[in-house]
């Protein structure tokens, strides 16, 4: 006959969670000992046949999914089409069964709770993640149901005690377990704080008015450390409280109090927001406030707002006078609705003749040395209001604020309580500092020699490198060192065999390089390579829709270059070429290159003139490039001309916001004239936005703006992809054309990081070089403002610090657009950053002499009430409209 050993061993090696239970259920106390002395040796094997179990299953599992990808594809389908495919990809996770079987087999044959309690807790026997399908709650409570009660209550007991986490997952197995055994053998919950969470994490709503637990629990809830951060996104416990409350199933009285007290405990505003919204949908009436009116009066001090709003909210429901001392500390807080709020008490209090005024003159002194310039106004004008109704010490406290306040408040203090006003200080000067000198970029290294072009490396993210070579390929093969570059290029042109071009597309220059060296070496070679004979590198181009255009320009170019090598026509130099290491074209550089084409009849080719018109400087057209220009006959030379002397209207750059998977993206919308769709043809349509800037600038090195503009679109995202960075931002700082909304917005990135981050020196040299674009640059750090990108404190910051340092002129620019676009309108509630904002505004306007009214600043300055925000706004409505 089978030992019980032999049973349980076998039930668990075959990982039947059932079978395991049903055998120690029957079994009695010897055979239960049998299995218990067998287990700890067993641990180590059940370990081992477990994992090559699992590791069968896995292989198992992997050789189907084979089967079954062959048959979708062999049915043109995918194979989450097949029901058993797509069964499979939602039921991936094939681990380890034998965890479980052992847990129960320890629980029902082990002799003492306290033993028993150690087994279950082996980090061996612990599975990091619970199984739904391996749930084993209820075959231990079966095992255990045939021990004694206080056995079971002393397990429950001790399981709780073992419970550690601080933010429990509601489907920990051992929180379940502990939790369902607590509430099998009505044993008293200990008064144990991860007990409380664990509760809390998996208690359900609906369920709450039967849990055995919840009489024990709800007043835990106000006590166990970690309460209050668990529940600071709870939505349902609150309201079901609530509910129960309602209906009598818990005392009203008892979650009023628990709230209370642990306002009272102070803390965070967020470990306390369940807390205060609990307490909100209790409701209580006034006669259940006026008992605790000291209390309440109490929290007015507590560091956190939300509970010093809700108790100030009770005080005024109970109609109850506050005590002095709570009041003066509604007036030392920095939240400026409550300390209006205590002034408002305070003006009722002095309101009424019975009350002995003299014991708020700390409050009302505490009010005119407070932050808020609006709070001091207002408690200036009380303490005039109410002045005879102080007696000598209350005036004499009052009278001792005279000389900490500003002169203007000051003054009228003393006119009625003595004392020495501080005089109004002489405005001082503003001294501007000058504005650093803007570097100029280097020139282009320029390859003259057949070995050092055979030995420049193409590297793919390398935009120089590339333009060197294709210039320097051009030059030589066209002069008298054809034959050495012959030589020099045989190995480049070795990795080129006839099977490379019959691929398309060719993605690298590196394959385009190889082909011209070839072609150079063996004249005929793209033809023969061919089978239809035809040479067509332009269909080796990849399709613009594929390709970003940084990419895709360089590929282009190279194809045109081998067309015209291929044709017998190709130029002696090309006209593209930068003569700066930044990307720019010099214009006299180009008129020059222009005239050795007239005077040689070489014809221009066409997306080399257009790239070099991408990359025409603005700052380097001269009188003289233009008189040279103007002698130009050939259509080249007339264009080029045109460009110099009435160049076309940029490109309308419109940023668009979107988000793709929640995710945020800058979409770049361009408005072209005729002369600029010629000259971009295919380039701009369509595609992924996500364009690296420091390898698109120097397509663009003339047109800044469409650079950033179309680099931003990953700006703000979350994910790994190409954003540019601070160096993307210099780069185009030193870059030429007009900015707009991209160089804008991504500037205004980097204000956001404050005067010490990457933003500070890329909008001074801007402003020295006159090409920041103020107003647009106002706009969007709106935008991003507006959006909740970190703290406006930083970025005005950050433009403070630029108009101390020379900037001043061009920070109002940025005012004249960040204002309109950022502060309050009718119906939107006014902070701090508006005042400051403000503030800065009628600070810099001034240094800057500014003049011209602005709507969003008249209006707010003929607002009636009396804020600091409206009385910033008078100052500058009043110096904007005020004579030159």
């Amino acid at each position: 006959m089978t030992n019980a050993w032999d049973a349980v061993r076998a039930a668990i090696d075959a990982e039947d969670l059932a079978a395991v239970a049903a055998l120690l259920t029957g079994f009695d106390d010897a055979q239960r000992r049998e299995v218990a002395r067998e287990l700890p040796r067993y641990l180590p094997e059940a370990e081992r046949a477990g994992e090559r179990a699992a590791f069968e299953r896995h292989q198992e599992r992997e050789a189907r999914w084979r089967e079954l990808a062959v048959q979708a594809e062999q049915a043109g389908i995918g194979i989450w089409e097949l029901p058993e495919g797509l069964a499979m990809m939602h039921h991936q996770h094939v681990g380890v069964r034998w965890i479980e079987p052992m847990r129960v087999a320890g629980a029902g044959a082990i002799a003492g709770a306290a033993a028993v309690a150690t087994w279950l807790n082996k980090p061996r026997l612990v599975r990091g993640e619970a199984r739904a399908d391996l749930d084993d709650v209820r075959p231990i409570l079966q095992v255990v149901a045939a021990r004694p009660a206080a056995w079971q209550e002393d397990l429950a007991v001790r399981l709780a005690l073992r419970l550690r986490a601080a933010r429990p997952r509601p489907g920990d197995g051992r929180v379940r377990l502990a939790l369902a055994l607590l509430r099998a053998t009505g044993a008293e919950p200990p008064r144990h704080d991860p007990l409380t969470l664990a509760w809390i994490a998996a208690a359900t709503p609906a369920e709450l008015s039967t849990d055995p637990l919840l009489d024990a629990m709800v007043p835990r809830l106000f006590e166990a450390e970690g309460a209050g951060r668990l529940l600071r996104g709870d939505h349902e416990l609150g309201p079901a409280l609530a509910t129960l409350s309602a209906d009598g199933r818990i005392k009203r009285a008892a979650l009023l109090d628990g709230c209370r007290t642990r306002f009272l405990r102070g803390g965070e505003a967020a470990d306390l927001r369940f807390f205060v919204a609990l307490h909100d949908l209790l409701d209580p009436a006034a006669e259940e406030v006026a008992p605790h009116v000291r209390d309440y009066a109490a929290m007015l001090s507590l560091p956190a707002a939300n509970v010093a709003d809700l108790a100030l909210r009770q005080l005024r429901r109970s109609k109850a006078t506050p005590p002095a001392e709570a009041v003066e500390s509604l007036l030392f807080r920095s939240e400026g609705r409550l300390a209006r709020a205590g002034l408002a008490l305070l003006d009722r209090v002095l309101k009424e003749p019975s009350e002995d005024v003299d014991a708020y003159a700390p409050a009302l002194a505490a009010a005119l040395v407070c932050e808020s310039a609006e709070a001091r106004e207002r408690a200036v004008k009380l303490a005039v209001k109410h002045a005879g109704r102080f007696g000598p010490d209350a005036a004499a406290t009052i009278r001792d604020t005279v000389a900490m306040l500003p002169p203007g408040p000051g003054a009228v203090l003393a006119g009625v309580f003595g004392g020495e006003a501080v005089p109004e200080p002489p405005r001082p000067r503003f001294q501007p500092l000058p504005l650093p000198a803007v570097p100029e970029p280097g020139p282009m290294p320029l390859i003259t020699h057949a070995h050092v072009l055979a030995r420049v490396s193409l590297r793919e993210f390398d935009w120089m490198q590339p333009e060197r070579w294709l210039d320097g390929f051009v030059r030589l093969a066209s002069g008298e060192q054809r034959d050495s570059l012959t030589a020099e290029l045989a190995p480049l042109a070795a990795r080129c065999g006839d099977r490379k071009h019959q691929r398309v597309p060719w993605w690298e220059t590196s394959d385009w390089a190889a082909a011209m060296a070839r072609e150079l070496i063996e004249p005929g070679a793209e033809h023969r390579a061919m089978p239809d004979g035809r040479a067509d590198p332009a269909r080796r181009v990849p399709k613009a829709e594929h390709a970003a255009v940084w990419r895709l320009m360089p590929l282009a170019r190279f194809a045109e270059v081998y067309q015209s090598l291929l044709d017998g026509r190709m130029p002696p130099y090309l006209l593209a070429t930068p003569t700066r290491a930044n990307g720019l074209l010099d214009a006299e550089a180009l008129v020059e290159r222009l005239e050795g084409y007239e005077r040689d009849g070489v014809q221009a080719l066409p997306l080399d003139l257009g790239q070099a018109l991408l990359r025409l400087g603005r700052s380097s057209v001269t009188a003289e490039a233009v008189r040279r220009a103007a002698r130009l006959t050939a259509p080249a030379g007339r264009r080029v001309h045109r460009w110099l002397t009435d160049r076309p209207a940029d490109p309308e750059v419109v940023l668009r916001w979107t988000t793709h998977q929640g995710d945020p993206r800058v979409g770049a919308e361009l408005v072209l004239g005729p002369e600029y769709a010629e000259l971009f043809g295919g380039l701009l349509v369509p595609r992924p936005g996500d364009e690296i800037c420091e390898l698109l600038l120097p397509v663009l090195a003339g047109h800044r703006e469409l650079a950033a503009a179309y680099s931003v679109y990953a700006l703000m995202s979350y994910w790994p992809m190409s954003k540019p960075t601070a160096r993307d931002l210099d780069r185009l700082v030193l870059a030429d054309g007009p900015g707009g909304p991209g160089l804008a917005l991504l500037l205004a990135r980097h204000l956001l990081e404050g005067p010490g981050g990457d933003g500070m020196r890329p909008l001074l040299l801007l402003a020295a070089s006159g090409g920041l674009p103020g107003a647009e640059l106002g706009r969007q750090l709106a935008v991003l403002l507006r959006r909740g990108q970190d703290r406006p404190a930083d970025a005005i910051a950050a433009l403070t610090e630029a108009a101390r340092l020379g900037a001043h002129r061009e920070v109002w620019q940025v005012m004249t657009g960040l204002l309109p676009a950022y502060l309050p309108g009718p119906g939107e509630r006014a902070t701090s950053a508006h005042t400051r904002l403000m503030r800065l505004g009628a600070e810099v306007a001034g240094w800057a002499a500014a003049r011209g009214e602005l709507a969003v600043v008249a209006e707010l300055a003929g607002r009636p009430r009396t804020s600091e925000l409206v009385r910033h706004a008078r100052d500058l409505h009043a110096l904007l409209t005020s004579p030159a």
